[in-house]
């Protein structure tokens, strides 16, 4: 009887200790995650605004410190972040940062950026100085902008983080103008694969009487993200 006695309150006690650390992973998780969602959000918010106010994602960030330590009471959950504020290359182009936030529009290859490092203390269970980096990234590349027999067609592709392939927008998510700011109805949206560059959206607008000599296209992904890219019509 001893002995099953003990082996129950061995085996409670490393059953509470389990439950008890799963608890913690899954706060360390979900402030990753919320973390994430901030930088996504003011990145959203910077651009909507045309790149306007860098100070967006500081404002953000030190609400969200704020509210960490009312949502997680006990754990002793202290956030504390640092921006990228000057020139770095990644995703194949150099991105300037300012308070962690940067966009290079109207190229052919057009970009939105943001990129925060977070260090995490949670004092209940001695963690100090636990460190994750969030980077959000939305690129435009145009490829091509042609007119002829009164149609415009132009091939880009869209890439997020890493430099991967957004292949679920619509035509909803695509605006297109012309060098005098006008706006050019799309008539169709098609998608196909190159070998080299993976998914390729193009777009149709039919009717375009005109020569539109550039081809200005806003691409605005699933997160809000918005970015302007621009191209000389041949």
């Amino acid at each position: 009887m001893i002995i099953s006695i003990g082996t129950i309150m061995y085996s409670t006690v490393t059953y509470f200790k389990h439950e008890r650390w799963q608890e913690y992973l899954m706060v360390i998780d979900n402030i990753e995650l919320g973390s994430r969602r901030v930088v996504e959000l003011s990145l959203a918010n910077y651009t909507m605004l045309n790149g306007t106010n860098n100070q967006i994602l500081v404002n953000n960030l030190n609400n969200w410190r704020t509210n960490l330590t009312q949502a997680y009471p006990g754990f002793g959950a202290a956030l504390t972040h640092s921006f990228a504020n000057s020139s770095y290359y990644a995703y194949g182009v150099n991105i300037n940062y300012s308070y962690g936030l940067a966009s290079l529009w109207n190229n052919e290859t057009s970009f939105s950026a943001a990129n925060v490092t977070f260090a995490l203390d949670m004092s209940s269970v001695g963690l100090v100085g636990y460190k994750f980096m969030v980077s959000t990234f939305l690129e435009v590349r145009i490829f091509s902008a042609n007119w002829s027999s009164n149609e415009l067609v132009s091939d880009l592709a869209v890439y997020e983080e890493g430099l991967t392939p957004i292949t679920n927008l619509d035509e909803s998510d695509f605006s297109i103008k012309d060098a005098n700011n006008s706006t050019i109805p799309i008539s169709s949206l098609s998608r196909r694969y190159d070998t080299s560059y993976g998914p390729i959206y193009r777009i149709y607008c039919t009717n375009v009487t005109t020569d539109p000599i550039s081809a200005q296209v806003t691409v605005t992904d699933a997160r809000n993200i918005k970015v302007i890219a621009n191209s000389t019509v041949t």
